[in-house]
């Protein structure tokens, strides 16, 4: 009988278990990435909506508006269409898919007050998309 087949009898005897031993080091990699992972992405995110931001004017204008459709939103939130008052959103769409068909046009320009809130520029970016216009130009005031 050789040595090792007496140490596993001895160590059966006695109850004695043979020792396993995980390397751990794979896992605490991994959680370190993890940590530092989520450490950078909640920085961005802070940073991003943390700043205030002060958006500047346009310098010079590179669209003839004169010649597209234009929508208008004034601080009040009263929309107008190419300079004729819309009563509602169903409204604008029925004229901007006209005129679009019309024209075969697919550039519509927005002219949208500072004061308007973001998520009404939102909601009139989506009629337009709706209406069939590829891109929407957003007019800006020079100085």
């Amino acid at each position: 009988m050789s040595l090792s087949d007496r140490r596993s009898r001895s160590s059966r005897r006695s109850g004695k278990r043979p020792s396993v031993n995980l390397d751990m080091t794979p896992m605490v990699d991994v959680v370190f990435l993890l940590i530092i992972f989520f450490m950078v992405s909640t920085n961005f995110i802070s940073l991003e909506s943390g700043l205030p931001i002060d958006l500047p004017q346009a310098q010079s204008a590179s669209v003839n508006v004169s010649q597209l459709p234009t929508v208008s939103v004034n601080k009040n939130r009263d929309i107008s269409f190419d300079g004729v008052a819309v009563a509602n959103p169903q409204e604008l769409l029925t004229l901007v898919q006209e005129k679009l068909l019309s024209q075969g046009n697919t550039v519509v320009v927005l002219r949208a007050d500072k004061d308007v809130p973001h998520g009404t520029t939102v909601q009139i970016m989506d009629i337009l998309k709706q209406a069939g216009a590829a891109r929407i130009a957003i007019a800006t005031g020079g100085q």
